[in-house]
């Protein structure tokens, strides 16, 4: 099928994108958990994802009324038109993210001291200002998304990203050890990105305070407000368990559920964002031309593809679960490695949703999906409460898994309603057990030293994974066999061709050659035949005139 090579080609285009802000996160990872303790690592994340929640607030879901009226407004050849776009959209962002900012200030100053400790609401006062810049940013990079800058685009986030690791990790190193010096270089450098983009559209002539049209922000707010409740509790289901751990078991547990978590989502997202990326242009293309067989069976292919590689990936997390966390976050940090099963599975089945939610995009249901999010939100916080105090950070863990799986579940149900994927059940089982074999055969090996350990094991796993899927899985080995055979096929009729067109070059070049050496007889014999003719008619002539 030519879409699902699309799909792997155009995954791949976008997860070169993304390996480059990986690998910074990867570079600055082991740096934090190495400089903060414990305990300072987790408030750094519990900050963050504070910032993370106000921010989607504070930008209003205006990001994506950038790229829904970018072609008739923005793209627009009457320049007052396209300025009223871009100024608008950017004033009102601001505004917005200002208001939520001061909002978030006052109740610092006015929540009891018995909420916040001094140190925490310090943290939030000064990271304060990230509520803004942050909710600016999305509506500013998406205009050079959607003006197909996409260079441009991805040289602004990946140095962006890069000039603050180097920053704070160099000050950190150099100078002091601080959560204030890692906040200031990460506000320091993020508005210098924005500065930038300012600037860059202040010199096209299409930011002016006097074109913005509050009227038509109504009409961008009225559209993007719907999609903020799905934007909100998104965080909440993702975030809201550090504000509990915390909560019931202090900054210390914190730190360890946040390295266990922020590895789970790094390898989470190596999977999710790329497809995800390049999953919807392909079922909508093929939704809008070839209808809803094509679409189905190009998604449901796509599904079971994906559950097959989710398999490996929760096998090797199995075996190298301690060494990982080792590696990247030091021994400080062992105790997150029991944790890191649990989280990664959780996250996978999350992933799943971007194959379900195929259906509700399609059918514009996206107020259901609003709805599911939040039902899994609301289990994900009772879970919480009830877990956390009886079984620690593993109760956090398992609520996650639970809440993912309750959304996956009921996600399932309704889209199956609108467009029935079809799950290899069969093949899952072959794969199942094909990841329980590998892990059997890969766990007794050991090397006792860490980044080897979970180097050597995750390769061989990956390889014997491969290999017993293809040998227990009939799909994937008829498939692979079919494949195999097509490519000889081709093989064969390429060298059928070229032997066809070597043989026709011969004989046109025999051809030729025979032609060639024919002429020069040909002339020779026309020459003596004109010749002759020339003796006969002469003859007669000097009879005659002997004659006379």
């Amino acid at each position: 099928m030519s879409e699902l090579k699309t799909l792997y080609r155009h995954a791949f285009h976008y997860l070169s994108g993304r390996v480059c802000l990986m690998l910074l996160g990867f570079l600055s990872f082991p740096v934090f958990t190495r400089v903060f303790s414990v305990s300072d690592y987790g408030v750094m994340g519990l900050v963050l994802k504070v910032v993370l929640l106000l921010t989607v607030v504070g930008k209003f879901g205006l990001q994506n009324s950038v790229q829904r009226f970018y072609a008739a407004e923005g793209a627009s050849s009457d320049r007052a038109v396209s300025r009223r776009y871009y100024s608008t959209l950017f004033f009102g962002t601001g505004a917005t993210g200002a208001a939520v900012m001061a909002v978030f200030v006052a109740l610092l100053f006015f929540t009891p001291a018995t909420v916040f400790n001094p140190d925490l609401r310090y943290l939030f006062l000064f990271t304060a200002a990230l509520i803004l810049i942050r909710s600016l940013q999305p509506t500013l990079i998406g205009f050079l998304r959607a003006e197909g800058k996409t260079k441009t685009y991805n040289a602004l986030e990946i140095g962006v990203k890069a000039a603050t690791v180097l920053l704070s990790c160099s000050l950190l190193l150099i100078w002091k050890r601080t959560l204030t010096v890692f906040f200031g270089s990460t506000i320091a450098v993020e508005t210098l990105g924005i500065l930038v983009l300012i600037l860059y559209l202040y010199r096209r002539e299409l930011l002016d305070f006097k074109s913005v049209d509050w009227n038509y922000f109504r009409g961008l707010a009225v559209f993007a407000f719907p999609l903020i409740g799905y934007e909100v509790a998104s965080v909440i289901l993702d975030s809201g368990d550090r504000l509990l751990v915390q909560h019931y078991m202090g900054s210390q547990p914190l730190g360890y559920y946040s390295a266990a978590y922020n590895v789970s989502t790094y390898i989470e997202e190596s999977l999710m964002v790329p497809i995800n990326l390049a999953l919807f242009p392909i079922y909508m293309k093929l939704w809008v031309e070839k209808g809803k067989d094509e679409t189905q069976q190009f998604l449901s292919r796509s599904l079971n593809n994906f559950l097959a590689l989710a398999l490996a990936v929760v096998c090797i997390v199995l075996l190298v679960s301690r060494d990982v966390i080792v590696v990247l976050a030091s021994r400080r940090f062992q105790e997150a490695h029991r944790l890191l099963p649990v989280l990664v599975i959780g996250l996978l089945v999350y992933a799943v949703h971007i194959f379900l939610n195929a259906a509700l995009l399609i059918h514009k249901k996206t107020a259901t999906m609003t709805s599911l999010v939040i039902y899994a939100c609301v289990v994900n916080v009772v879970l919480n409460i009830i877990l956390i105090p009886r079984i620690g950070l593993q109760g956090a863990a398992v609520a996650t898994l639970l809440s993912y799986l309750f959304l996956v579940v009921l996600m399932g149900r309704i889209s199956f309603r609108l467009l029935p994927l079809k799950i290899n059940y069969f093949g899952f089982a072959c794969n199942t057990l094909a990841a329980l074999l590998t892990f059997v055969v890969i766990r007794p090996l050991e090397f006792h030293i860490p980044l080897v350990n979970a180097a050597v094991r995750s390769m061989l796993a990956l390889l014997v994974y491969a290999l017993l899927v293809c040998v227990l899985n009939p799909a994937i080995r008829q498939e692979l066999l079919q494949r195999l055979r097509s490519r000889r096929r081709s093989e064969v009729q390429s060298e059928v061709q070229s032997e066809v067109q070597s043989e026709v070059q011969s004989e046109v070049q025999s051809e030729v050659q025979s032609e060639v050496q024919s002429e020069p007889q040909s002339q020779a014999q026309s020459h003596d035949a004109e010749a002759g003719e020339q003796t006969c008619v002469a003859g007669p002539i000097t009879v005659g005139g002997s004659l006379r």
